[in-house]
């Protein structure tokens, strides 16, 4: 009868774990990211990265139409891996 009744106590105090996870995040992601990116400070960093067409958005770094010129540099120029040596 103990096991039973340990059993819903921890079934409950895992529910309430996600209950609490989830609303933290959704605090974090409602409020607080919100509140942070209306900051002055921010918002310039921003205004920069849209400047020079950098997407933060993009899943990877080839994805920007800024990396072409970037990524073509480095293969044209020698390679630096053996200088020093």
């Amino acid at each position: 009868m103990s096991s039973i009744a340990s059993n819903t106590k921890t079934r409950r105090t895992g529910a309430w774990k996600l209950v609490i996870s989830i609303t933290a995040i959704a605090c974090v992601w409602c409020i607080a990211l919100p509140w942070y990116a209306s900051q002055s400070s921010m918002k310039e960093h921003l205004q920069f990265l849209d400047d020079k067409g950098i997407d933060p958005s993009a899943m990877f770094y080839t994805e920007l139409d800024a990396m072409d010129a970037i990524l073509e540099k480095i293969e044209t120029s020698p390679s630096q891996v053996n200088k020093g040596r």
